[in-house]
């Protein structure tokens, strides 16, 4: 009987902390970048093994980080922690350590810590998860199974963080790299890619003086992955192209929408591009689904809607508008992450937009750091960009 009733113990501590361990690796998997994930590891290894827990391992960009859990109720706290990675296997291996060689938190005393390390590939640091001894059985299942998962998670942490600084890398390479300087025009851009944990997507925009004329243009390659950024690349490319051999934005738009067609069956972009005089005003403009432009001049704001359809659509486009943009005024392109938000609708985006751009900074810079900071939220979730052109 005695040894009945132990094994049922032994069977019922084992179920829950295998359900503890389906929940740790949930909200690992669910953290939204690599402080987090450790920290959820940390606070599921305090819980599953009821004692104060510590996880370490490296940042994609090499640096050491631990998270340590206190109490099996507390919460992950991070700190930096220097990894030794020297004579750990690939695999997973356990071994007995004392506490002084894992000062992170106050270990039971009396007690010696059990080390799970976990390495998946040669060339990445091992992560380990650190626990009081005696909260191990003979084998320690759950706990190899916890390195693992915490391993896995890792890895596709890492894998992200890397495609994403590709990613921003790629985009920031192919915008312009300075603004024209041009007679009786102040120009300002404004690029600020996703949040880190987030995929960045297709935007771009274009400034550059061809034949006289101005061109500007914004655009938004749909979807958010390595992939759009390398679509976004090839449509300016071509906006370039077709634009340099003088065609007016119209044909531009068609010729950029026969090109995805062709070469790029399964795309959609939206795209606004202009051509401005700088001595005249006088604005000719085509819209591929993009967001309308704004303008601001005296206090009064309007937008510049044109109803046509997105790039990679067989559609009739109506003709360019043309309009006079008056001397003081300034217009404005920009993409849908300056406005758009999970808990409001595009029309309260485009109302704040318009409250905010009713004033027109005397540094046109600054301007356009005002409209990031009072719309686009502290973590970004989508690229924004932000062209902005005024006439003296």
């Amino acid at each position: 009987m005695v040894r009945y009733h132990e094994a049922r113990q032994r069977a019922e501590l084992l179920a829950e902390r295998l359900v503890a361990l389906a929940d740790t690796t949930v909200q690992m998997h669910a953290a939204p970048n690599f402080g987090r994930l450790l920290a959820a590891a940390a606070a599921g290894a305090a819980r599953i093994f009821k004692s104060p827990a510590a996880v370490i391992a490296e940042t994609f960009d090499g640096d050491g980080l631990a998270a340590v859990a206190a109490a099996p109720a507390a919460a992950g706290v991070l700190v930096p922690w220097t990894i030794d990675s020297a004579g750990v296997p690939i695999g997973t291996t356990v071994r007995i350590d004392e506490p002084g060689n894992w000062g992170l938190v106050g270990w039971p005393t009396g007690d010696t810590v059990t080390v799970a390390a976990a390495r998946l590939r040669e060339d990445r640091a091992p992560l380990y998860v650190v626990v009081p001894t005696a909260t191990q059985t003979v084998r320690t299942p759950v706990l190899v199974q916890l390195a693992q998962a915490v391993a896995s998670a890792v890895e596709a942490q890492r894998s992200f963080d890397q495609e994403h600084r590709i990613a921003v890398t790629l985009q920031r390479s192919l915008l312009p790299r300075r603004l024209p300087e041009i007679a009786g025009l102040d120009l300002a851009v404004r690029y600020e890619p996703a949040s880190a944990h987030t995929e960045v997507g297709g935007d771009f925009y274009e400034l550059v003086m061809l034949d006289g004329h101005l061109l500007m243009a914004i655009g938004d390659v749909a979807g958010h992955s390595l992939h759009a950024a390398t679509v976004m690349a090839e449509l300016r490319h071509a906006v370039r192209a077709y634009a340099v051999e003088g065609h007016p934005p119209g044909v531009i738009l068609d010729r950029v929408n026969e090109l995805m067609r062709i070469l790029l069956p399964n795309e959609l972009a939206t795209l606004c591009l202009l051509l401005l005089d700088p001595g005249s005003g006088l604005v000719r403009l085509a819209s591929a689904g993009h967001l309308p432009a704004l303008i601001s001049t005296g206090g009064r704001v309007e937008f510049v809607q044109q109803s046509a359809p997105l790039l990679g659509v067989r559609a009739p486009r109506p003709p360019d508008l043309e309009f006079v943009l008056p001397a003081g005024a300034a217009l404005v392109l920009y993409t849908d992450g300056l406005i758009e938000r999970r808990d409001t609708t595009i029309d309260e985006g485009m109302a704040a937009l318009a409250a905010v751009a009713t004033r027109v900074d005397d540094d046109l810079d600054q301007f356009c750091q005002r409209l990031l900071v009072e719309l686009a939220p502290p973590e970004i979730h989508d690229d924004v960009a932000v062209v902005a052109v005024r006439r003296r």
